[in-house]
């Protein structure tokens, strides 16, 4: 072959495999902006919404989104259809963990007029091939996986133990639920509820501290039922700061109340309350939300309220509110 043509088909074939790595780059950049998108959505409770960009996502390989597909389709009809199924496959073949966990649990929720033939061993043993090399490298994420799994598999001794690691090496969320299956399920021996209490506590301080959200409303709660006013307060503070649902509720909720409220917040601070309500209602519509607005309303004087309106149009603007759904929930 003369040497030009030679080197006019390797110009040929290089320019295909730029092409074609510079799509695949292309299409993975957009499925994962399509997931983003979608589990924003997912975490707004907004599913009907939210799994399309997922299913346009999945559609372009994205194992994780695919789960989630699955998850919406399952919620919506309280067990495992055929289409969630095919979603639940398509997430296990390319590695999601959790996907392998819930075809493991066939049993509870398979639809009653379908012939489910899982082999729950199967997928139980793939899981922990799959996440267990993870998690000793240090992926927490991996250490909740293999937590999940050895749960899934009856082996409760072994999931806490991952959970814990997890959470020793600074996972926000294990540290939490480090603090949810001390207190709460009462997992892990103890010789006095006192030093449980403490462990509870200092889990998720830690969580806390880590800025998730839902720590910092429950360290605030557990603080105060324990009549730690002042330490729950410094919490309280930081709630207002989140894009947690409850927590922003709840801030708003304190601040009225003052010092007349169950939290003995030092004043009452009735215009910065109601302003978080009248903002949270304006993001999300809740039916809650707007009748505690209406309630407090007919206990304030006009200008109060006049003030709360004008600055709750500077509150939570495009700040999208999430309520912080577990990724493996019933």
């Amino acid at each position: 072959m003369p040497r030009l043509l030679i080197q006019q088909s390797w110009a040929v074939l290089l320019l295909f495999t730029l092409s074609f790595s510079v799509c695949a780059e292309t299409d993975k950049a957009r499925a994962e902006a399509l997931f983003q998108e979608g589990m924003t959505l997912y975490q707004q409770q907004y599913s009907s919404a939210a799994i399309t960009p997922l299913e346009k996502a999945a559609s372009l390989g994205h194992a994780t989104a695919a789960y989630q597909v699955g998850e919406i389709l399952r919620r919506r009809h309280t067990y495992i259809t055929e289409e969630a199924e095919a979603f639940y496959r398509q997430a296990a073949e390319g590695g999601e963990v959790y996907a392998m966990l819930r075809l493991a649990k066939q049993s509870k929720l398979c639809g009653t007029l379908r012939q489910c033939d899982y082999d729950r061993e199967r997928w139980l043993d793939l899981a922990l091939e799959t996440a267990l090399p993870q998690a000793k490298t240090g992926d927490t994420s991996a250490m909740m996986a293999v937590g999940a799994a050895y749960a899934a598999a009856g082996k409760p001794e072994k999931d806490f133990e991952w959970v814990e690691r997890a959470a020793k090496a600074g996972d926000a969320f294990a540290q939490y639920w480090m603090a949810i299956m001390l207190g709460e399920l009462g997992r892990g021996f103890y010789w006095t509820d006192k030093g449980r209490r403490e462990d509870v506590l200092a889990w998720l301080r830690a969580s806390a501290e880590n800025g998730f959200p839902k720590a910092i409303w429950k360290l605030s709660v557990e603080l105060k039922e324990d009549g730690r006013f002042q330490e729950a307060n410094k919490w309280v503070d930081f709630m207002g700061k989140t894009d947690y649902f409850n927590a922003l509720y709840n801030y708003g909720l304190i601040l009225l109340d003052g010092p007349g409220g169950m939290f003995r917040y030092p004043e009452a601070r009735p215009v910065e309350g109601l302003a978080m309500l009248i903002a949270l209602h304006r993001q999300k519509g809740s039916s809650e939300v707007k009748l505690a607005i209406d309630d407090y309303k007919e206990t304030l004087d006009n200008e109060i309220i006049s003030e709360a309106e004008a600055l709750s149009e500077s509150l939570l603007v495009d700040t999208p509110i999430l309520f912080y759904l577990p990724k493996f929930g019933i």
